[in-house]
């Protein structure tokens, strides 16, 4: 039993280790014919670190903030096929997923579990939404603490035929709203043959290098035709009564971007109403509209991820707590158990191991 109630043990073999797997696979020796071999092997990884996990998005420029409290639980299973790539991931805190995806992919991702508070760009976001990652140059994403989404990418350089290489760089370029509502049935039928992809892709012996083009290609044409049907399937009317994003969404942004230096980062509720302009009444409901979350506890979560990075490179806990403003050790200590599972002092000694 892979991820929760979904059960991923015919689709992903588990293994022990992971290793990051580039989007073309390459083969183990080289001709002038020899572009590339069937990508049946699967990286798979748990992890307890957020930050570690994030790291499993190659070549992406993404950062994690853990939101909820607990020992953090997750993992990444991974399957290259050519040109596309799908990397099943299983979050179970509520994240604040913040980056961009190289500008030579397109990037979705399909909820097979989307359970609880979630906000694509501030646009409130379901189980039955293809969530565009590469509609804009930046995306935010706030996910909850039920989440696996199948992520697709699609590199069209690497795909096998002119067709899809053609189609592919048709949907990159093409404007979308980050969200694309799909009806239930087509959502369905999506999630199935998502999974149906991993599973043929996790279990089929490679044969010789023809009929490994035929199989990959076979699979890429699968998932690229599924997606651009489901993208051209959403009507304009659709798109129209989806929800949009929240007026309070900047304001938010704006938030988080005032958290990101500790010489300025305001250390109380009232330092940041005062640098804002606005009233505590104000941010509160903001933050409850947005996030549904209270900004005493946004504000305590992400200046804890701060301390828990400053950790992890080497700084001491005192160090570390005070940089980011909490001067009560005792408290702080709490604080951090609470958000993380474990006291500051055992994160910097297993962080200190590992370095070593």
């Amino acid at each position: 039993m892979l991820f929760g109630k979904l059960s991923f043990s015919a689709v992903i073999p588990i293994q022990s280790g992971y290793s990051r797997l580039p989007m073309s696979a390459a083969p183990s020796h080289s001709t002038a014919s020899d572009a590339r071999l069937f990508a049946r092997a699967v990286a798979f990884c748990s992890f307890t670190d957020v930050d570690e996990q994030a790291r499993a998005f190659d070549g992406w420029s993404l950062n994690y903030t853990q939101i909820s409290g607990g020992l953090f639980r997750g993992s990444s299973s991974i399957v290259s096929l050519g040109g596309i790539r799908l990397l099943v991931e299983h979050l179970d805190k509520v994240i604040l997923q913040q980056g961009s995806v190289p500008s030579d992919r397109f990037a979705v991702a399909v909820p097979l579990e989307l359970e609880g508070h979630a906000r694509m760009c501030g646009e409130k976001s379901s189980r039955d939404s293809l969530h565009v990652f590469s509609s804009g140059p930046e995306f935010e994403f706030f996910s909850p603490d039920r989440h696996v989404l199948v992520n697709v990418e699609i590199e069209p350089d690497g795909l096998s035929s002119e067709p899809m290489r053609v189609l592919a760089a048709s949907l990159l370029g093409r404007p979308m709203s980050p969200l694309i509502p799909m009806a239930a049935d087509a959502a369905d039928n999506l999630r199935q043959l998502l999974k149906q992809t991993l599973a043929a892709a996790a279990q089929a012996a490679p044969g010789e290098q023809a009929d490994t083009d035929d199989r990959i290609e076979l699979l890429e044409r699968t998932i690229l035709y599924a997606i651009s049907e489901v993208i051209s399937a959403s009507s304009p009317e659709a798109a129209n009564s989806h929800t949009r994003p929240t007026r309070y969404w900047p304001l938010v942004n704006s938030v988080q971007e005032r958290l990101q230096d500790a010489s300025t980062c305001p250390l109380s509720i009232a330092e940041l109403c005062v640098q804002l302009g606005i009233s505590r009444r104000t941010l509160q409901y903001a933050f409850q509209d947005a996030l549904n979350l209270n900004p005493i506890a946004y504000l305590r979560a992400v200046r804890l991820n701060h301390v828990r990075r400053e950790l992890r490179l080497g700084d001491s806990v005192t160090s570390a707590a005070t940089t980011w403003g909490f001067w009560h050790l005792s408290s702080f200590a709490h604080d951090y158990r609470v958000m993380f599972g474990e006291l500051p002092s055992v994160a910097s000694k297993r962080y200190a191991r590992q370095v070593a």
